[in-house]
């Protein structure tokens, strides 16, 4: 019998959940292959092709890839040419996007995620939505560049508001810029005409018991949790303490799949608070967010249950 070959599409500069990923694989009788997508264009050519006799190929390093399933992980393909004007840079960064995301889409294998699933899950206000619809509660929000809007909500809540982007401001395993969801305060209420130029996600400020980070694999949700005392507004980029393990109520769990079926996603983070009245709230979920410290500090198995999901016949949440 052939092992099953896996490909993880990952980054250079992640050290322990690939590899967490592969060796989980590999005890299960697959052939994991990383590739990492920063790297792309440095190590090899890559490429597709759809000549007359073939549907579709893609080569990696001069070799076709088959896999049976791909694990979607860390796809940032870029080719590094600092000689280039920034103008020229970015047009060969847009092609070799627009090449690696076009030749996975020719792949034949089962996803987890595949890209255009995740890109539209990403969407914060289609998350919210959904969310609502299956029962979660959310927090009051407002999108926009609409002043009067944002003074509206600081009075309906009595000025216990947060306000965050939608995307981060840069994307990688060494990204030193960030914009962390902080509280807005009166004092803001004076700038607000800036918004017009740029707008943000505005929320009312969820009083947090526990913070709460679901891992979401295939069906399987590994939860932890952190002290809402401890996390400041922002627990990544707080001083938090420690992970706890947590354990979803059946009725949270139960709407979470609910929610991840709509999405479309088989796996994900979630970010919910657990209020001091015991009430859950949802936040948002990251199609591709990190669970490495879960699996680290609290032992939880959520490699393992990743690598049961790419080896299941089956591609829907």
């Amino acid at each position: 019998m052939v092992a099953p070959t896996i490909l993880l599409l990952s980054h250079a500069g992640e050290p322990f959940v690939t590899e967490r990923v592969a060796e989980e694989l590999r005890r299960r009788g697959a052939l994991p292959v990383r590739l990492d997508t920063d790297r792309l264009f440095d190590d090899g050519p890559f490429g597709a092709s759809l000549a007359s006799d073939d549907p579709g190929a893609v080569w990696v390093r001069g070799e076709r890839v088959r896999p049976d399933a791909i694990w979607l992980w860390r796809a940032w393909p870029r080719i590094d040419a600092p000689a280039m004007a920034e103008a020229h840079r970015a047009a060969v960064n847009r092609e070799a996007q627009a090449l690696f995301f076009g030749a996975v889409s020719l792949l034949e294998g089962r996803w987890l995620d595949a890209p255009d699933r995740v890109r539209a899950a990403e969407n914060k206000l289609l998350q919210l939505w959904c969310a609502r619809a299956v029962g979660l509660r959310i927090p009051d929000t407002r999108y926009t560049s609409d002043p009067d809007a944002v003074r509206a909500l600081f009075d309906a809540h009595e000025g216990r508001v947060v306000c965050k982007l939608h995307a981060p401001l840069e994307v990688g395993m060494q990204a030193r810029r960030a914009f962390p969801t902080r509280r807005f305060r009166r004092e803001d209420l004076a700038r607000l005409d800036a918004l017009r130029r740029g707008p943000m996600i505005f929320q009312e400020a969820i009083p947090k018991a526990l913070e709460l980070r679901v891992a979401w694999a295939g069906g399987a949700a590994w939860t932890g949790a952190l002290d809402g005392d401890e996390t400041c507004v922002d627990w990544r980029f707080s001083a938090a303490g420690a992970w706890k393990p947590h354990a979803l109520d059946a009725a949270t769990r139960a709407k979470l799949a609910a929610l991840m079926k709509r999405l479309g996603l088989r796996q994900g983070c979630l970010d919910l608070i657990l209020t001091p009245g015991g009430e859950t709230v949802f936040l948002e979920v990251n199609p591709t967010g990190e669970w490495g410290m879960l699996e680290a500090e609290l032992g939880l198995p959520i490699a393992a249950s990743l690598a049961e999901t790419l080896l299941r016949d089956e591609d829907e949440p």
